[in-house]
């Protein structure tokens, strides 16, 4: 899927707006959410980075994934910082976006360093089955000193209630 998101400064109200955009047909984008900000809150949580800028623009309607909130973060910074334009116009493809993901962990040599890391685990897995054994066979003898190993020990519940029957 496709998702357009525009963003627009206006200087009469002093306030910033982002629309989201979504490819609902093909070649065709209709409007999924509209939000505007404070330009004041904006500039603030800009100016402190980029995840405060990010938790501004970040509502409950309005979350794109992190990739693109950087991206937008990173316009809305140029656009009020070094831009004189009144707005931009971001375009993301979710499909491109998963391909490229793929790609990189098709490519990268994490796989193999995920694997060693596996074989390690496994292992000390088997190393620590082998010398716990004896250790589970104590456990079990152990269990005989239960703290309710005794049977009368359950049998004050039982006294409250034959006294009350009396």
């Amino acid at each position: 899927m496709k998702q357009k998101y525009a963003i627009t400064k206006d200087g009469k109200t002093d306030q910033i707006r982002i629309q989201e955009f979504a490819e609902l047909d093909k070649d065709s984008f209709s409007l999924v959410c509209e939000e505007t900000y404070d330009r004041k809150k904006i500039k603030a949580a800009a100016a402190e980075g980029k995840e405060p800028l990010i938790q501004v623009l970040r509502t409950p309607n309005l979350y794109p994934a992190s990739e693109y909130a950087d991206k937008i973060a990173e316009s809305v910074k140029n656009l009020f910082f070094q831009s004189d334009q009144d707005s931009v116009e971001l375009e993301f493809d979710d499909i491109e976006a998963l391909r490229s993901e793929k790609e990189t962990a098709e490519s990268g040599d994490d796989s193999i360093a995920l694997d060693e890391l596996l074989e390690d685990e496994i292992e000390d897995k088997d190393d620590s089955s082998e010398d716990g054994s004896e250790d589970s066979e104590d456990e079990e003898d152990s269990t005989d000193d239960a703290p309710f190993s005794d049977e009368d020990s359950l049998d004050v519940l039982d006294d409250d209630d034959n006294d009350d029957v009396s």
